[in-house]
């Protein structure tokens, strides 16, 4: 049975993305000027400072949890994660920040890149362009902005785990490695242990079973080199939030977080109690869990729909999402998923624009993803000069300041922007569903159809044939047909159109051994 060729991407894409990263630049230099100190966007890395720390604390032998490893700041992250960064301990500050701010980047690249190839285009010197432009487009989101300011090590999580579930169908597509990378990213970062469970939902047992017993290599490590520290980190720091910042904090961009952000909105003392920087609101976990357990179901649910689809980078994309926002605290930096929903999103707009077809509706989508993720701007007037920056910074849609008297509209807009990051999931899940449910009327519709064409031919006795041009298979090994009226293309690119109607991604192709 014939794959479908390649989709060879346009020269008005891969022109309008470049067009874009010069807007980015121009963002970056004049908005909010790269030397503004603090505020630039390379003037901080704060936490890849504390990263450092943490691994000096190490290598020196020292206790690594119970004093702050850089001025006032603690290591929160798992002990494994601490031997990982005794790589930068050993490097100038300089060093460690150049190598840091070049890995970042080059992971946003292959990010986009080998997400372009899953989703069925050809690896060209075109798509390249288009992957270098658009990885610089996606540093004006302000979790790539704030991970690249911060020095954080999110993208590297996320690049990980689609390395490992997504990007690994092309590479190595009868890997029995898969869920390794897993298991490594949760023991540098605990939120990814989301996805064991992710792979449980799948019935991907061998991924899952892969997965647990790299993290448990990862805390093995963590005790071999470390020792008490480990034991104390699993046995009482593991779950202290008050070590990571206030949980309602417009940062936290989880359904706990959401949820606290409007109890101190609205003053709802109830829910409050005395803490340093003023009363410390927090949702009670009877109030909070479930509607966190309902987020997971349903983002779960989306996942597992778009996997069996064969939408792999959707599918991971919305699993990473949920895991965001289920977690009991979610900085907004944690939301580096937006990037391969972005090609997702990218993809599902420029397919519709192709074949003479206009819709145009479609690039609402990453319009949409774009405006509730972009690194907006916010100048406190007439506070006085900043770091030379008069105070403007670079902020979330959450981070907008919310006014002490607000009408009905200003209490709707606050509403909206503090938890506009669990809202590009809300939109997301939808979305998928809504495309699900129509998906599944059509093959019912199609079957119908079939039902009633064999019959036909068995009465006027023509043979039936088994294959029809622009036939693909799906990732459930049933045959595409191409849309009717339409001839056998000889370009990659009708050819990936006509047959994903549906978006299929290439990596539907590929069989899981696990």
């Amino acid at each position: 049975m014939r794959r479908p060729s390649p989709l060879v991407l346009g020269r008005k894409p891969v022109a309008a993305v470049g067009v874009l990263a010069i807007l980015a630049i121009a963002f970056h230099i004049f908005v909010i000027p790269i030397d503004a100190r603090f505020y630039g966007l390379f003037d901080n890395v704060t936490d890849l400072f504390v990263y450092r720390a943490g691994g000096q604390v190490v290598l020196d032998g020292k206790p690594l949890y119970e004093f702050p490893v850089s001025g006032r700041l603690s290591f929160t992250y798992p002990p494994f994660s601490a031997v990982v960064f005794t790589v930068f301990a050993l490097m100038s500050a300089m060093a460690a920040k150049i190598v840091w701010w070049v890995a970042i980047f080059v992971a946003l690249v292959l990010t986009v890149y080998l997400g372009m190839r899953t989703l069925g285009y050809q690896g060209d010197r075109r798509l390249a362009v288009f992957a270098v432009c658009g990885a610089v487009c996606t540093t004006v989101l302000e979790p790539v902005r704030t991970t690249i300011w911060l020095g954080q090590i999110n993208v590297f999580l996320m690049f990980i785990i689609l390395l490992d579930l997504v990007f690994l169908d092309l590479l190595h597509p009868r890997s029995r490695l898969r869920g390794i990378g897993v298991g490594i990213a949760a023991g540098l970062k605990l939120t990814p242990a989301f996805f064991v469970l992710y792979l449980l939902v799948l019935r991907r047992w061998r991924a899952a079973a892969m997965a647990v017993v790299a993290f448990g290599v990862t805390v093995a490590v963590g005790y071999i080199v470390i020792g008490a520290g480990a034991h104390q980190y699993w046995t009482t720091y593991v779950t202290g939030e008050s070590r990571i910042g206030r949980v309602d904090s417009p940062a936290n961009q989880s359904v706990n977080g959401f949820m606290a952000q409007m109890l101190a909105y609205f003053d709802i003392r109830r829910f409050s109690h005395p803490a340093p920087g003023g009363p410390l609101f927090s949702a009670p976990d009877w109030l909070w869990v479930p509607v966190a357990l309902v987020a997971a179901v349903l983002g779960l649910w989306a996942a597992v729909v778009s996997y069996r689809r064969g939408r792999r980078l959707l599918s991971v994309s919305i699993a990473g999402m949920t895991a965001a926002t289920v977690s009991p605290f979610s900085w907004g930096h944690h939301w580096v998923w937006v990037v391969p929903l972005l090609v997702v999103a990218f993809d599902f707009a420029y397919r519709g624009s192709l074949d003479g077809r206009r819709r145009w509706w479609r690039w609402l989508a990453p319009l949409a993803i774009c405006a509730l993720s972009f690194s907006y701007w916010w100048n406190y007037f007439g506070s006085g000069p900043h770091y030379r920056a008069d105070h403007i910074i670079a902020i979330g849609l959450f981070m907008m300041p919310r006014y002490p008297d607000p009408g009905v509209l200003d209490r709707l807009s606050v509403v909206l922007y503090s938890g506009c990051y669990p809202l590009i999931l809300l939109l997301t899940i939808i979305v998928t569903l809504v495309v699900e449910f129509r998906e599944r009327r059509a093959e019912k519709q199609g079957q119908a159809a079939d039902s009633s064409e064999t019959s036909t031919t068995a009465d006027t006795g023509a043979p039936e044939s088994s294959t029809y041009p622009g036939t693909i298979e799906s990732s459930s090994g049933v045959e595409s047909r191409s849309v009717p009226g339409t001839a056998p293309a000889e370009s990659g690119a009708r050819r990936a159109d006509v047959a994903t109607s549906t978006d299929l991604e290439s990596s539907a192709q590929i069989r899981h051994p696990a």
